[in-house]
């Protein structure tokens, strides 16, 4: 468990938005739940912003001094030392160079949470963009220790979406309103909810749920538009229940901020609007990826022809529960976690088999080397038996787990012994041996509910000479199994966005029985010889029946005799 406490430096106003410390909370409550503390320190955050992080158990603290100045950094490591954080996470657009570099030098961590590559160099430890339009090329100008998490992998949920499983229906009921929720931020300085209200009012068929933050500065003139809508609009203000209303809806009109994730995650298919600079690209990569419908910027936008787009988009079901299932897939909820895993000592890692596998034996020495690189592992044998953690192994397992059991840990891995999507299915090693394969590779992949359908991370290649038997095979598929384990694990979690979906053409292999080792009596060994070496000396030997009787037939490598 960690103990270390974490500093957040984050601020928000009406003008900066309440983002920047929504996501730094969602942070917050993973890490809290690996058992660390976290303290809040803010230049400028709402009264409501405030309260809302207290009620969650955290403390805040005040600074009054200009975000991002030699002092602000100061008076930051200042607090750290006092409180006995090592890691510092800043979020916000005024943590330059200069201010991470004096951070840097008082021998503090840092994580630094951006959107756009703002600074003119970083020196943090980690840079965490999550959005869909994070790339390296942000930050070519960065210290050579800083490492990168980049993408929607590392997206920042609180725990209130996280929890909810069910994810909204984006058809809707046949014959009912189009529900609409519209969120446009937090403070929503411009008054683009307005706008929106006036172009919802030309459209027919639908009913809004508007959703403002406490800070608004124009929460008058949305509450008159609201009464004034000639369509049903509700206004709800501060709400803390967003996973429900996302569930209630189907679809949304929101700012290109991350709100955009939570969307995402919930599946809820969404029209963006580019509210601030560093939103255009968002709302561009989530465009490009069907998730989303970009209606550009606000200052481009008119309540006429926001209707005339609006209009065709929400009569289009069957586009919008496509764009719902691409939404989907760009955000798994486990971000945070993988984000703790940057910053935390260790990992907390399970291995699970069946009780009678034939790798069992291969396993102590991987188990050993994690425990002693500083990660905790629990080895079962039971899928009931899983706990939360951060990366599950699921070795030689002939079983499937459940979803429900799946989500407790940030990746479910498994190892396949062919070049997915091709050879799906069971034994795979063995029926490519059966084929005269001597090249085999071997897939690390992200366990899914389609069996052998999920992403793959890596993957290595076995090479045999042809001559193997049943446990030189296995030991070779063993140490393979390991390599890339090991692997996975040496590089995480800044290789959690690396997989690659499956691509191809797929084929299955069936469960391999008993008959399956049947030799023909009428043909020669040497015609027969791949399925004589694959065949379990134990469980199922190979045999033949003649007359019939059957006889087993067991075939042991010897080395050859000196001459």
């Amino acid at each position: 468990m960690s103990a270390t406490p974490l500093l957040v430096r984050a601020d928000a106003s009406s003008g900066i938005g309440t983002g920047h410390v929504m996501r730094c909370l969602a942070l917050a409550q993973a890490w809290r739940r690996t058992g660390g503390q976290v303290h809040f320190l803010h230049a400028a955050v709402t009264p409501a912003l405030d309260e809302r992080i207290r009620s969650e158990g955290f403390e805040t603290g005040a600074i009054t001094l200009a975000a991002g100045s030699v002092e602000d950094a100061r008076t930051t490591v200042a607090r750290a030392r006092a409180l006995g954080c090592s890691w510092i996470v800043a979020d916000g657009y005024a943590f330059g160079a200069v201010w991470q570099r004096e951070i840097k030098a008082a021998g503090l961590r840092l994580l630094l949470l951006d959107d756009y590559g703002h600074a003119e160099h970083y020196h943090a430890d980690v840079v965490l963009n999550q959005n869909a339009s994070a790339d390296a090329t942000l930050y070519a100008r960065r210290d050579p220790a800083t490492r990168l998490l980049l993408g929607p992998r590392y997206a920042l949920l609180r725990e209130e979406f996280v929890a909810r499983a069910a994810a909204p229906d984006a058809g809707g009921a046949r014959g009912a309103p189009v529900r609409v929720l519209v969120t446009l931020g937090g403070s929503d300085p411009e008054n683009v909810t307005g706008l929106v209200i006036a172009a919802l009012g030309r459209l027919s068929g639908i009913e809004a749920t508007v959703v403002v933050g406490g800070s608004n500065p124009n929460l008058a003139a949305v509450q008159a538009a609201v009464a004034a809508a000639p369509v049903p609009v509700r206004l709800v203000v501060n709400s803390h229940h967003m996973p429900e209303l996302m569930a209630g809806a189907d679809v949304a009109i929101s700012a290109a901020g991350s709100t955009v994730w939570e969307l995402a995650f919930m599946g809820l298919p969404a029209a963006l609007i580019v509210t601030a600079d560093n939103q255009a690209a968002i709302a561009d990569a989530v465009a490009r990826a069907g998730a989303g419908l970009h209606l550009g910027r606000h200052t481009a936008l008119s309540a006429v022809g926001l209707a005339q787009v609006l209009g065709p988009w929400l009569d289009g079901t069957a586009a919008r529960i496509e764009m719902s299932g691409r939404a989907r897939q760009l955000v798994d909820g486990r971000g945070a976690r993988r984000v703790c895993a940057a910053l935390a000592p260790g990992l907390a890692i399970t291995l699970l088999t069946d009780a009678e596998s034939w790798i069992n034996p291969h396993l102590a020495g991987l188990k050993t080397g994690f425990e002693q690189a500083g990660h905790r592992v629990r080895w079962i044998h039971d899928p009931l038996q899983i706990e939360e953690g951060d990366v599950a192994f699921f070795l030689s397992l002939g079983r499937i787990v459940p979803e429900a059991l799946l989500r407790r840990h940030a990746h479910n891995l498994v190892v396949h012994e062919s070049a997915l999507p091709r050879g799906r299915g069971w034994s795979p090693l063995t029926w490519q041996i059966l084929e005269g394969q001597n090249e085999i590779p071997v897939s690390l992949i992200e366990a899914a509910a389609g069996v052998d359908t999920g992403d793959i991370h890596a993957r290595e290649t076995l090479r045999f000479s042809g001559h193997e038997c049943v446990a030189e095979l296995r030991a070779a598929q063993a140490a393979a199994t390991c390599s890339l384990c090991r692997g996975f694990i040496a590089d995480y979690p800044f290789n959690a966005a690396s997989s690659r979906p499956q691509t191809g053409t797929p084929g299955h292999y069936p469960r391999r029985r008993p008959a399956d080792s049947r030799l023909d009596p009428d043909k020669t060994l040497r015609d027969q010889f791949n399925l004589l070496r694959v065949c379990d000396p134990e469980r199922y030997p190979a045999f033949m029946e003649i007359d019939g009787r059957r006889y087993e037939v067991r075939v042991t490598p010897v080395s050859p005799s000196p001459l």
